[in-house]
């Protein structure tokens, strides 16, 4: 592999050179790549589309993101930011890492483009089918294309992907959306979400400790990324792989108390208005993103996951219960002024 390592170190050089100076504009790229749009940014838009769309975005989101772990840990994918260095052509190569170069986890495949490709083709699929016959039906087509090549190239621009690596990604979750899209879990009961929050959380403690009794260190890109990031601050503990565990396991149980909560058959009796569907969709972007900015303790790591855990459940409460509430509340308030 170091031949192709190699290919995908000169490509970054040459991205690096020649995308000088719009670096700003591929962060933000990489940003909307990131899984933790899924659940702060796709999933609101979705559920205000439509609630079944939203259900299926998450699910896609949350079954995506453990397969994406689970396959990283038996792959073994290096990363450029750190290959560049232990193979010792830093200094033939000159490269610059970013704030969102340093990943902890494995890098094969791309998670920025398996997860998120494969949680936004139901996205794709729903404002295809409400769409004219005509050029105008593969325009959503054409925008997921270029945002999936756009993430690409800025994935590796900033050091975080090897090309084959992103491919994969691509791929993987092109194929994960098509397929998983049909069962996402509408009418389940809360049970099954419970024992699916359950599968993903020990399912991902049973492989870590198989692989660790036979002698495989799965830190061992946390002590590359850890040694070979510019700087220690760039290193974010919500890039461990048990930390995309604990948000999956977390919004799998969210999600089942959303849609068992009394107040959800209340809340969902009709069909709402753009109107009310734009204002939860704006509640539920700024109570995520206040939730998200609470700052969690780094260690002791068992605190800092099950409080991650914790935070995660929360998610589809915020966009499935609270939001509406809160502008069922609103509208209510309004009409009574009126009468």
């Amino acid at each position: 592999m170091d031949e192709v390592h190699r290919a995908g170190v000169a490509l970054a050089g040459y991205l690096q050179e020649h995308l000088h100076g719009t670096e700003d504009f591929w962060l933000w790229v990489t940003y909307l790549g990131d899984p933790g749009c899924i659940f702060l940014l796709y999933f609101p838009l979705a559920y205000a589309l439509h609630h079944q769309l939203g259900v299926t975005v998450l699910w896609q989101g949350v079954i995506c993101e453990w397969l994406n772990l689970v396959f990283k840990w038996f792959l073994f994918g290096e990363r450029p930011f750190w290959w560049v260095h232990e193979s010792g052509l830093h200094d033939v190569y000159n490269l610059k890492q970013f704030p969102s170069t340093c990943e902890t986890g494995p890098g094969s495949p791309s998670g920025h483009c398996m997860i998120t490709g494969a949680a936004l083709w139901p996205i794709i699929m729903f404002c295809t089918d409400r769409l004219q016959r005509g050029m105008i039906r593969t325009l959503p087509l054409i925008l997921y294309s270029l945002l999936m090549v756009g993430i690409a190239v800025s994935r590796l621009l900033i050091l975080a992907h090897f090309p084959h690596q992103v491919v994969a990604g691509i791929f993987t979750g092109v194929l994960l959306g098509y397929f998983l899209q049909r069962n996402a879990p509408h009418d389940r009961s809360f049970a099954f979400f419970v024992r699916s929050s359950m599968c993903l959380l020990f399912g991902a403690l049973l492989v870590y400790w198989g692989m660790s009794a036979c002698g495989v260190d799965l830190s061992w890109s946390i002590h590359l990324a850890s040694k070979w990031c510019m700087k220690t601050e760039w290193i974010r503990p919500e890039t461990r792989p048990f930390s995309s565990v604990t948000r999956s396991a977390g919004n799998a149980l969210g999600l089942g108390l959303a849609l068992h909560c009394p107040l959800f058959r209340r809340l969902h009796t009709d069909t709402p208005s753009w109107r009310k569907r734009g204002i939860c969709l704006l509640l539920s972007v700024l109570f995520l993103k206040l939730q998200q900015a609470l700052p969690l303790p780094v260690s002791p790591p068992l605190l800092y996951y099950l409080l991650n855990f914790l935070r995660h459940c929360t998610c589809p409460l915020i966009v499935i219960i609270l939001s509406p509430y809160i502008v069922r509340g609103l509208d209510s308030g309004t009409m009574q002024k009126r009468d």
